[in-house]
């Protein structure tokens, strides 16, 4: 359940969806790692790390909101109705972009959002374990989970 949103084109309207990673970048290019850890410097706004996480129903089981930024759901929902944007720190939004990467690489390496979603949320053998999911707001968890997604991807899963 990608980002959908509806897009008027003369008389047309067709239907565009944005992956975990535009949704979060909010329509800004990030084609290169460097770009990506500049916005991630900036900040990244708390309204695009709800939207990223609303396309996800596991994300938003899980009140990945509260793991991203380290705060109380009802201290996030406060913050979400200040007048100005909140923006995330350096950290947060370094979290918020791992879940964004991870959704979709693993929604690319399984096909489909839900079987992506599946994986995620249960113990996996090659992570000794561990849940995917669970593993992500680390950095170190996260090249783990990220490297066994390639793996994967590329058939070497032993």
């Amino acid at each position: 359940m990608p980002a959908v949103k509806n897009e008027v084109v003369g008389t047309e309207t067709k239907r565009v969806t944005r992956k975990p990673t535009e949704v979060l970048l909010h329509g800004r290019s990030g084609d290169t790692r460097m770009l990506i850890i500049r916005y991630t410097q900036e900040g990244f706004d708390l309204s695009d790390v709800r939207d990223m996480i609303s396309i996800s129903g596991l994300y938003m089981e899980h009140d990945l909101v509260q793991r991203i930024t380290g705060k109380s759901l009802r201290t996030v929902q406060r913050l979400a109705k200040e007048t100005q944007p909140v923006r995330l720190n350096q950290q947060q939004s370094t979290v918020a972009f791992q879940y964004a990467q991870v959704l979709e690489h693993a929604i690319n390496v399984f096909g489909d959002q839900q079987l992506a979603e599946d994986w995620l949320k249960k113990p996996c053998k090659y992570l000794e374990g561990h849940i995917p999911l669970e593993l992500i707001d680390n950095s170190l968890g996260f090249q783990v989970v990220e490297d066994y997604l390639t793996r994967i991807e590329h058939g070497v899963y032993q």
